[in-house]
């Protein structure tokens, strides 16, 4: 059998697009990434089922209506319900009828067990329909319901509660993204209410992780369209930023699963993140908001404080508009949202090793600059309902992003002057077609997507030489600048089929094609280092070494992708359910498929000696030796057992394979450093060898890029250095394994998961030049061809995850008044290696097991409460308390050798609470609604973040040198950072209509 190339995919996309633009699919139909289910069975008022029953369930907010009939058992489903609020009338074959209004979640399989009895009045509607779809202002919580209606419904406020499910998952409604309090409007916050998910606030990089995996590993659905990374992992635009991945005031509610999640889900090793966006309903509602902080409203920097200096610029005003509605009722429906996200930070500049000749040969450079980022985020949305069995989405965003920053006294040895600044430019846009097909016993969804993300960090001076004084300062220009590309093209169609009893059935397919634009100018501006050694004859009047990028420095590349699933939810029994699910996909080009190894690579590489780690054959291609990937096979299963059949005791648990992707990026340097080299110049005084170096009598016309180039012809430059990947690597993936029960405690939800997952084959670089003893290196041979060293790819990275999951739930509901969530995670998350390098071992099983930095921590509570207070107040906390996380020390007490050093892992110090913790941030927010005109409301809200001023220190040393222990109070190992911002007043104001 041929293997599909991209020629061949390309035409299957489209036909594919003809024949799903054109035609109702009527094979087995939906997934639920963006949609959700309520099966259940229709009982007479003795309990006996009750066949031929017609189930009707109406969406409140666009009318749109969906119909089932329960067969000979009484059971029914309804497939495809778009997350909001329905009103649900079953009529009996002899005319009796029932109603009721509930809410539905994104992703949810619910179960609602009805039972005939005569007609009742619905539940009022809360005002503007549900809490999870409608445009901005509608809050169905709000709905004055009871907390548990009787029998074995579970609803919360209206909101129908997932039990019967083997999926270990957390859902977050609107409410709590528009009432708990947060910083900085990422919804990605929230991810943390979800036990063993980790949010991180750095104010550079933030993100989310879960259990072991990196970050990479992670995936976020937005309306179904993946935000995945493949060049740089993680989620596309959030690398090295402080912005968020997607408006606050788009999205309407989001699912979080950790573990044991479905077959129609892809490309992900660890959490999936999956959220609808707000549309438009048959009520026009409209959103204006704004927040702001500043200097003036925020403690002291600790870090700051210790170093003398004043409290730094910092103000932060984000504000936004949102307007939803019909253009025709009931067919016909738009919206739109806008955010911008402003934000001033300032940096100080000061001179290193401050002696009176450096202060005024750099004074100049010293000072206080401003870190201005602007974000912008757009958002459009059209919703087409030409009839009951048909929706038509449309929607494009576009988060586009500038950030000044790479300054200051925290980067590196030495302080980076501002003209060696570095604009980090961040733009996303995102476009999504919908079409919802739903038959008598089947949904069909199809999906065509296209992401465009752009990473652009950008020297602010491009045309000026760097010039870095050890231990001093660094002025001049940056000396790189990149630009990393991604296009993504997506063809999804998923179909459930409900028709054979007691099966909903789910199958999809998924074609996607990769475009990857790699441009990096590294060095295009010599970059000049200085040092003072006297024993070695370097002072500041001449540079030591000098660098400069030639060659070509661009790589373009191209993948394509094909995923194939099959899923069976099968109630076995009214109390059994079987969650059973394979999944398979194929790549042609994870690792660069097409790539030739050059003679020189090839003469390297063979004439190094084979050991148990490395052949040099499986590191030589002729651009045919790499395999298309064909075995990523991912059998899923799991089980749900409701004990007295009235979802108060469920057991449930599963089994999972997941294959995440090779991020392009890891492999990269096999092809660039050949065809971009970065040159090394020595420069002397008297053109004598140093540290076996040949050096050049320094010219002050070597002190620019045409200068050094025409010298780059008759000096010694440094050797590059020799990538190799291996031709058979595989994807990442992880085993997970889960047991758990869920048990209502009257008006309470709780939730116990045992978990457990093995991540294997991650992506890392090794030394294939290390002697017989193990240490580093004999580069004899890569010297003789050309080369300073030979790294190789390694797919040996492990990861191991075992943790206890915990959740307890009380959701808020306008009757009660109040509600709370908490999710305790106990944990215990290990590595071995290291992370995208591993050199201080010959291989990553020699470094052991190990904790993961910055990832394993034994404890960790996430508390988020709301409450009513009089006079229409209301009080909220998100509340993070942590037992510390990991950080590495290489302890060389014993000695440097790779033999003698050994990699320690340490965890913080509890500081906070007496002692009890090491992290701890309780956020606050008190608010008011003012109702005005009935239906409209104006916001008003205080936020208190990180309420106690808790120092959560971040930047210990991770060194420990021969005959040195290691001490928290000793001023070397002094943390150089906070993970959290210090304590500060943000106010906020919003009117909804």
């Amino acid at each position: 059998m041929k293997t599909m190339t991209s020629v061949a995919l390309r035409a299957a996309l489209a036909t594919t697009t003809i024949l799903g633009a054109s035609l109702a699919l009527t094979a087995p139909a939906a997934a639920q990434t963006t949609t959700a289910s309520i099966r259940g069975q229709v009982r007479d008022g003795a309990g006996a089922a009750v066949a031929g029953a017609t189930v009707v369930a109406v969406n409140r907010g666009t009318n749109q209506t969906l119909r089932a009939t329960s067969s000979a058992s009484g059971s029914y489903v309804l497939n495809g319900l778009r997350p909001a609020q329905y009103t649900i009338t079953v009529t009996g074959p002899t005319g009796t009828t029932t109603e009721q209004t509930v809410i539905v979640g994104v992703g949810q399989a619910t179960t609602l067990n009805i039972t005939l009895a005569p007609a009742t009045a619905a539940a009022p509607a809360a005002p503007g329909g549900t809490d999870a779809t409608p445009a901005a202002g509608a809050t169905a919580d709000a709905t004055p319901t009871a907390e548990t209606p009787g029998g074995d419904v579970v609803v919360t406020g209206n909101r129908l509660v997932e039990t019967k499910t083997s999926e270990v998952a957390t859902n977050v409604s609107q409410n709590q993204i528009r009432i708990l309090p947060q910083g900085d409007r990422n919804f990605l916050t929230f991810a943390a209410l979800a036990p063993g998910v980790r949010y991180n606030d750095s104010e550079t990089n933030k993100g989310i992780v879960s259990g072991a995996s990196p970050a990479s590993q992670v995936n976020v659905f937005i309306d179904g369209t993946s935000l995945k990374s493949q060049t740089l992992g993680g989620i596309a635009g959030q690398t090295d930023s402080r912005g968020n991945p997607f408006g606050q005031l788009a999205v309407g509610e989001f699912r979080v699963l950790t573990q044991n999640y479905k077959a129609e889900y892809e490309q992900a090793g660890s959490a999936i993140v999956t959220a609808i966006t707000k549309s438009g309903t048959n009520e026009f509602h409209g959103e204006v908001f704004g927040q702001y902080t500043d200097r003036s409203l925020t403690a002291a920097n600790i870090i700051d404080e210790r170093a003398g200096r004043d409290k730094p610029k910092f103000e932060r005003k984000q504000y936004g508009i949102a307007l939803g509605g019909p253009i025709i009722k009931d067919k016909l429906f738009f919206f739109g949202a806008y955010e911008g996200n402003d934000q001033d930070r300032a940096s100080s500049v000061s001179v290193g090793n401050r002696t009176p000749a450096n202060a005024a040969a750099f004074g100049q450079y010293e000072g206080t600059y401003v870190s201005p980022y602007r974000g912008d985020f757009y958002f459009g949305k059209l919703t087409f309902t030409p009839d009951e069995r048909q929706v038509f989405d449309l929607s494009f965003s576009r988060r586009q992003e500038t950030d000044i920053t790479g300054f200051g006294a925290n980067f590196g040895s030495a302080n980076i002057a501002y003209s060696a600044a570095v604009n980090k430019i961040n733009k996303t846009d995102t476009y999504t077609y919908k079409w919802t097909y739903t038959g008598d016993s089947f949904v069909n969804e199809a999906n065509l997507t296209y992401l465009d993300s752009v990473y652009n960090p950008s020297s602010l001076n491009p045309d000026d030489p760097s010039f870095e004084y050890q231990g001093v300062i660094t002025f001049g220009g940056k000396d790189s600048t990149q630009k990393i590309s991604q296009q993504s093209y997506v063809l999804r169609d998923d179909l459930t089929y409900n028709g054979l009893a007691g099966h909903v059935i789910k199958g999809g397919i998924r074609f996607a094609f990769q475009d990857y634009d790699f441009t990096k100018n590294l060095f295009v501006q010599p970059h000049y280092f200085f040092q003072t050694d006297a024993l070695r004859g370097l002072d500041f009047s001449f540079p030591a070494t000098a660098q400069i990028g030639v060659g070509n420095p661009r790589i373009i590349a191209s993948n394509s992708q094909l995923g194939l699933y099959l899923q069976d939810d099968w109630d076995v029994t009214d109390k059994l359910q079987i969650n059973a699910g394979i999944r398979w996909d194929y790549e042609s080009n994870l690792f660069n498929n097409k790539y030739r190894s050059p003679a020189s690579a090839i003469a390297t590489l063979s004439a190094l000696p084979k050991t148990d780690y490395f052949d040099p054959a499986d590191y030589i291609t002729d651009g045919t030796d790499r395999p298309t990937r064909k075995d990523m096979f991912q059998p899923r299963i799991g089980f749900s057992y409701d004990v007295n059949d009235d979802q108060r005791t469920v057991f449930f648990g599963g089994y999972g394979k997941y294959y995440d992707r090779n991020v392009f990026n890891n492999t990269l340097d096999e092809q660039f450093r050949l065809q971009y080299s970065t040159g090394v110049f020595y420069f002397s005084r008297d053109g004598k060898p140093r540290d076996g170096n040949p050096t050049v009598v320094w010219d002050p016309a070597y002190q620019t890029r045409d200068g050094l180039l025409a010298l780059r012809a008759t000096a010694q430059t440094g050797l590059p250095e020799l990538f190799a990947v291996k031709n058979d690597a595989k994807a990442p993936s992880t085993d997970q394994f889960s047991f758990g029960l869920r048990q209502r405690f009257g008006i309470f939800r709780t939730s116990f998961t045992g978990s457990y997952v093995r991540g294997q084959n991650g992506y890392t670089h090794l030394f294939a030049t290390r002697n017989a003893d193990g240490s580093c290196c004999d580069t004899t041979i890569p010297r003789a061809n050309g080369y300073s060293n030979v790294l190789i790819g390694y797919d040996g990275l492990r990861t191991r995850y075992k943790a206890l999951l915990v959740t307890i739930d009380k959701d808020y509901t306008k009757a009660s008044g109040w509600g709370f969530n908490i999710a305790y995670t106990l944990s215990k998350a290990e590595q071995d290696g290291g992370d995208l390098f591993s050199l201080d071992k010959v291989t990553p099983d020699k470094y052991g097991w190990r904790p993961i930095a910055d990832q394993d921590e034994r404890h960790r509570i996430v508390f988020s409460g709301i409450g009513d207070l009089p006079l229409g107040f209301q009080l909220s906390t998100l509340t993070t308390l942590g037992s510390g996380t990991a950080f590495q020390v290489l302890d060389q007490t014993a000695g440097t050798s790779v033999n003698q050093q050994v990699i320690r892992s340490l965890y913080r110090p509890k500081n906070c609470i007496k002692g009890v913790f090491a992290f701890c941030e309780v956020n606050l927010t008190l608010q008011n609604n003012i109702k005005v005109f009935d239906t409209h409301n104006i916001n008003v809200a205080v936020d208190l973040l990180n309420a106690f001023n808790n120092k959560n220190y971040t930047g210990y040393s991770g060194f420990i040198g021969v005959g040195e222990s290691y001490s928290f109070n000793s001023t070397t190992n002094a943390p150089t950072g906070l993970q959290t911002l210090p304590r500060r007043i943000q106010f906020r104001a919003g009117y909804r209509f």
